[in-house]
């Protein structure tokens, strides 16, 4: 499973490789598989100076088990693009470029949130996730390995509105669909007028970003502080939320398991990733001279 004219890059042409999570390096338990840690261990020792960074939708601290299970933890050059791109972060965990919501938005987000009586959001700030529901926080602790902070949303809004925190991502959950759809119509229209990023699941399910930001344009920060070029860097992924961030690059792999939607954009594709597909095409390019021993 190749691109059309059947050539794989050369791996000392590639600079960076960034990948999703779900979907796309997790096995569909959510997990690394032993063959994609054994695979990757193995490509970033025979090339130390390649970049390799997660790109997610998460927050640092639930990606922490992830580096550790990859053995990147205390490696140099893996970079996380974070929040969908609201977040680049250093190796070391330093923050090197980040964008945040208007404070007027997320206070009038709260307002619209508060007459409903739905406490289920979460307010993304750097490597804290903000709630404000205690079974929600639980949950997002214990099974999302979240850095949570459980807080009075009233006080935080005052907060927000003095300007003493600032909000990367909103997220939040309704009740129903029925719920969504009101919430959603309120909300829409801050949207609008501020011009925000924005991504819904079922009508139940919503995310809220600073405006033009996704992963591709955290992609796009990221080659321009390193100083490579788009030609130089590769990208898995495998739902419709990867196509700026496949616009980005110059070697974009779709995965087996990829919606219909992002498959044209790619240049190759790969195995699913219940078949290890991340760990096959860098095994297919990166350790080439193995497979052949």
């Amino acid at each position: 499973m190749v691109n059309m004219n059947g050539k794989l890059p050369d791996a000392s042409k590639i600079k960076l490789i960034a990948t999703d999570l779900d979907g796309t390096l997790l096995n569909p338990n959510g997990e690394i598989s032993e063959r994609t840690s054994t695979i990757i261990k193995k490509v970033l020792d025979k090339f130390p100076n390649l970049h390799f960074v997660i790109t997610s939708s998460r927050e640092r601290p639930a990606i922490k088990h992830i580096r550790e299970a990859l053995g990147i933890l205390n490696r140099p050059n893996t970079e996380s693009i974070l929040l969908n791109g609201c977040i680049i972060y250093e190796s070391s965990g330093k923050i090197i470029w980040q964008n945040t919501l208007p404070n007027e938005f997320v206070v009038k987000f709260h307002n619209i949130l508060n007459s409903f009586s739905n406490d289920n959001y979460i307010y993304s700030c750097e490597d804290d996730a903000v709630l404000f529901n205690k079974n929600l926080e639980r949950e997002a602790r214990e099974d999302f390995q979240k850095k949570t902070i459980l807080v009075d949303s009233h006080e935080y809004n005052k907060k927000v509105e003095a300007g003493e925190v600032k909000v990367n991502k909103i997220c939040f959950l309704a009740a129903n669909e029925k719920e969504g759809e009101e919430i959603n119509s309120k909300v829409d229209v801050l949207v609008k007028k501020y011009d925000l990023a924005y991504a819904y699941s079922n009508n139940v399910f919503f995310e809220y970003m600073p405006h033009q930001t996704n992963k591709g344009t955290g992609i796009i920060q990221l080659i321009k502080i390193l100083n490579i070029s788009k030609d130089e860097v590769m990208a898995f992924g495998d739902g419709d939320n990867d196509l700026e961030f496949f616009e980005s690059v110059g070697w974009p792999v779709a995965m087996g398991n990829a919606c219909d939607a992002l498959k044209p954009y790619a240049q190759l594709t790969t195995k699913s990733n219940a078949e290890d597909g991340v760990a096959d095409m860098l095994e297919r390019i990166f350790l080439r001279e193995e497979q052949m021993n």
